[in-house]
């Protein structure tokens, strides 16, 4: 009889072996699956934030010329549908990311896909636009379309 229960001790521990190496195997995966997901939000949301800084870098070139280029903004408000298409690319040419200082390596991009002007209201000195910018961060990509109006 005592030799049948020394026995029975040896699967019993290899059951509980079994047992917490399938726990712990699982704990693990469930952690890099989680780990993996944390990273494709945070990726998704930095290029979003991409693409809003890619809008203001245009609202801050529009505003500037309202204030120093009359004449350009005058002339960007009256172009005809031909005019618009040289105009339009000439002036989003130039809104693009500043350099990586801190060398992270870390590929990001922004750029004004299209922006065009709705209305021009010269009374109240406001413009009406549609712009349209996309964002990139470690391989994600996020899009922003606002419809904004500004004032002088």
């Amino acid at each position: 009889m005592i030799k049948h229960k020394q026995g029975l001790a040896l699967p019993i521990i290899l059951g509980l072996v079994m047992f917490l190496a399938i726990w712990i195997g699982s704990l693990a995966w469930t952690m890099t699956n989680a780990r993996s997901r944390f990273q494709q939000v945070h990726k998704a949301r930095k290029a979003y934030f991409m693409a809003r800084s890619g809008l203001q870098h245009f609202l801050l070139k529009l505003k500037m010329l309202q204030r120093n280029g009359l004449e350009s903004m005058r002339a960007l408000e009256r172009a005809n549908e031909d005019e618009k298409k040289v105009l339009y690319s000439v002036f989003i040419q130039d809104i693009i990311v500043p350099p990586d200082n801190s060398y992270s390596a870390e590929r990001y991009d922004y750029r004004v896909k299209t922006f065009n002007i709705e209305s021009v209201d010269y009374d109240n000195a406001r413009i009406t636009m549609q712009v349209e910018t996309e964002g990139s961060f470690g391989g994600q990509k996020n899009s922003i379309s606002r419809l904004i109006r500004v004032s002088r």
